[in-house]
């Protein structure tokens, strides 16, 4: 069992990272079975990890239900009645009306409620960013203000000058810095995906920071 802990599984991550980068790069027919074999488990064990959070839900939720916490419970209770209307609705017939009906007029009206309510705390969130304390700030204030009033309508009947520096400063302001993040984040991933490779990323098979 130790064998299996210490060396088995820290070699499994190794030589599937071996098999799909040459799949990627190279194209040669037994590498590219392999690679194929390999993604078609990776559907499988996700739609698995599917099937614990199910489980996961229905046995938080149904604790919840047992010990009728105050304040939570009749939480717990319409999510898991929700839960099971949708999912009969949809082993019926994904196309029925009923299903549809719930899709776009429950489900669809909740995630615009959602993003609805995520913009007060974008906008809460930006009245304490956008505070003047220094030159920096001052500066993605007016940046910030510049590019609200190149959105919205009243922008350009206040003056006609804001959409032509808000759209400068989302092309030529905004796409290199995200550009940048991009570039940051995608090393980061190779550096994470090495130490996964090299055994070194304790975290990803239990270890801790040890």
């Amino acid at each position: 069992m130790s064998f299996i802990k210490s060396t088995a599984f820290k070699a499994i991550p190794a030589i599937i990272f071996t098999i799909i980068f040459l799949d990627y790069f190279l194209n040669i027919a037994g590498i590219s079975s392999m690679a194929e074999t390999l993604r078609q488990f990776a559907v499988i064990i996700s739609n698995m990890a599917l099937g614990l959070g199910v489980i996961s839900l229905l046995r938080i939720h149904g604790k919840k239900i047992q010990r009728k916490e105050v304040g939570t419970w009749m939480y717990s209770l319409v999510a898991l009645f929700t839960f099971f209307v949708v999912f009969i609705l949809g082993v019926v017939n994904t196309d029925g009306d009923q299903y549809q009906w719930a899709f776009q007029h429950v489900y669809t009206t909740l995630q615009q409620t959602m993003y609805a309510s995520t913009g007060f705390f974008i906008v809460s969130s930006a009245y304490r960013a956008f505070r003047a304390r220094n030159l920096d700030a001052a500066m993605l204030l007016i940046s910030g203000c510049i590019v609200v009033f190149t959105n919205a309508p009243i922008g350009e009947v206040i003056w006609s000058g804001f959409p032509v520096i808000g759209d400068w400063l989302l092309a030529t302001g905004q796409i290199p810095g995200y550009r940048t993040l991009l570039m940051i984040a995608g090393f980061g991933a190779v550096a994470y995906a090495y130490r996964v490779v090299t055994n070194k990323e304790q975290g990803f098979f239990g270890g801790g920071d040890s």
